[in-house]
């Protein structure tokens, strides 16, 4: 169906709360934030303990809020690197979803979970059939958090404000405070640079939800309709509380990767196969621009090398 993966042992999943996938979480990445710390004392003068507080509290902040949204996640980076990754389900956050959205709907909690399913184990797929793709990724986090370190005077300024915060936990619910306090500009720039890898690998777990439909009605018996299922994700990104959020951490343009990179694999599978899209995860070099995403065309003549 992907092309990826047909080595791969059959998927294993696991439930879990929200703070245990906090603190799985920031268990993941610990041993890449200790380095940073290290980094930090010597540029900022800042103690060890300090800045270590200091990187827990930005990735503390962001995670408390994804472990409000997030449904489902393939965790690529595992305490001490461990690969492969595992697959993810977080149920408190599906439970109240299909308990507030899907009434309204006409999707069903297994039509749901499905799609949430499938489209979480394309980024498995991802991630353990196309060898570039981890370090890539990894490359990615890691200029991240060392924009963490580029400015002494606003690391200085945000370990005054946290205390300021922590003393007036009123002001903790305040998003944009909470935010700015956490984001850096450089770090918006970071994420910027990953917009195409992410819609690249968003789009295509929507399109395994499509291509694996018919699948999973033959050997599931589930009536999976993949448009049905994003129906119910459009409306939740609506909300306008989430909205604010999402924009304001730097990620109000995943609902848009989604859309863009959607598109452009399937315009590229319809129109030339499968197998001519699949070339994209030949080499870190064939991830389309963002001016290929818009026009699939030149995508398919760079990679083919042939003239458009």
């Amino acid at each position: 169906m992907t092309g990826l993966g047909s080595d791969l042992e059959p998927a294993g999943v696991r439930v879990i709360g929200r703070r245990a996938w906090i603190r799985d979480n920031l268990a993941s990445l610990a041993y890449l934030t200790d380095p940073v710390a290290d980094q930090l004392v010597r540029s900022t003068g800042l103690t060890r303990e300090v800045a270590r507080r200091m990187l827990g509290l930005q990735l503390g902040a962001v995670f408390g809020y994804l472990s409000t949204r997030v449904l489902g996640q393939y965790e690529v980076f595992l305490p001490g690197g461990r690969e492969p990754g595992r697959l993810t389900l977080v149920g408190p956050n599906l439970v109240h979803l299909e308990r507030t959205l899907l009434p309204e709907t006409d999707v069903s909690p297994p039509e749901f979970r499905m799609g949430i399913a499938l489209h979480e184990i394309a980024h498995r797929l991802q991630f353990e059939g196309v060898g570039w793709m981890r370090p890539t990724l990894r490359s990615l986090l890691d200029d991240y958090l060392a924009d963490a370190r580029v400015d002494p005077e606003r690391m200085r300024a945000t370990v005054e404000r946290a205390g300021e915060m922590l003393r007036s936990p009123q002001r903790l619910f305040d998003s944009k405070q909470l935010l700015e306090l956490v984001l850096t500009s450089a770090q918006r720039t970071v994420l910027e640079r990953a917009q195409n890898l992410m819609a690249l690998l968003e789009g295509h777990g929507n399109a395994v939800m499509d291509w694996g439909a018919k699948v999973v009605a033959i050997e599931d018996g589930i009536d999976l309709d993949p448009s049905r299922v994003r129906r119910v994700l459009n409306e939740r990104r609506k909300r306008p509380t989430d909205k604010a959020m999402r924009k304001a951490m730097g990620l109000s343009m995943k609902a848009e990767q989604y859309r863009i990179g959607e598109r452009f694999i399937l315009s590229v599978a319809d129109t030339h196969g499968q197998d001519m899209f699949n070339r994209v995860w030949e080499d870190a070099d064939h991830v389309p621009t963002a001016a290929e995403l818009e026009e699939p065309e030149d995508w398919v003549a760079r990679v083919s090398g042939q003239s458009r």
